[in-house]
């Protein structure tokens, strides 16, 4: 996938770029919504040499998109049902409302569940297999030559 965007800082090795968000964006959370209501990709692998000003396309492999919209939404839909499930039916057992130890249940598979994906998150962030680069250099800034 590519999306494009301008370069708004420059880093030792990657840039902060503000995104030009298209309808093919899944929300992958590799952006971050800043004050002014930008959408800024911050740390972008550049090998090119980008600057700032310049148009540059990102490179976000597809497998950020893929496994981005599984944690995102299916893995605490699941983690909110089966924990629902388990209360529910493990409630009585304990001594407890089922209604009460699912809700319970609920809660806490679905906090486990976005810990889980938190710690993949900071995990796969180190690995340039899955991190974004600036695949191209659209247009460069000539006010900064």
């Amino acid at each position: 996938m590519r999306e494009r965007g301008k370069v708004i800082t420059v880093h030792d090795g990657s840039v902060d770029v503000l995104m030009q968000v298209s309808a093919g964006c899944g929300g992958c959370t590799l952006c971050s919504r800043e004050e002014g209501g930008e959408t800024v990709m911050h740390e972008v692998a550049d090998a090119l040499g980008s600057t700032v000003g310049d148009v540059v396309d990102v490179v976000i492999p597809d497998t950020i998109r893929a496994r981005a919209a599984a944690a995102v939404f299916l893995v605490p839909v699941f983690s909110l049902l089966a924990g629902y499930l388990a209360g529910f039916l493990l409630g009585p057992w304990a001594g407890l409302e089922p209604e009460t130890a699912g809700v319970v249940g609920a809660l806490v598979s679905a906090t486990i569940a976005m810990l889980g994906i938190r710690n993949a998150e900071h995990r796969l962030a180190g690995d340039a297999a899955f991190a974004p680069k600036v695949g191209a250099i659209i247009s460069r800034d000539r006010s900064h030559t």
